[in-house]
């Protein structure tokens, strides 16, 4: 996540520029195809209605989308993913 950047928007457990990605995977709690749409997200984009949007990604590979994706529906409040866990 730090080769594309994603930290300089988001961060584990806190709110920046964009949503925590613990609050993303609250989001998607009980999806079965969470980690397909979130992987859709990062390399499309997404436009809300906050006064950020996220850009699309698309340098980022598929299955590389699907990892960060699986990382991020890893995280749950407060608890932290083992370090090897976290995509590079």
């Amino acid at each position: 996540m730090d080769r594309y950047r994603c930290t300089i928007c988001h961060a584990e457990h806190e709110t920046l520029a964009g949503p925590a990605f613990a609050d993303v995977a609250a989001k998607y709690a009980g999806d079965r195809l969470a980690v397909s749409k979130i992987a859709r997200d990062i390399r499309s984009g997404v436009r809300s209605g906050a006064p950020w949007h996220m850009p699309p990604h698309p340098e980022v590979s598929p299955a590389v989308a699907r990892t960060m994706a699986r990382y991020i529906m890893s995280l749950s409040a407060g608890t932290p993913a083992p370090r090897e866990a976290i995509p590079r």
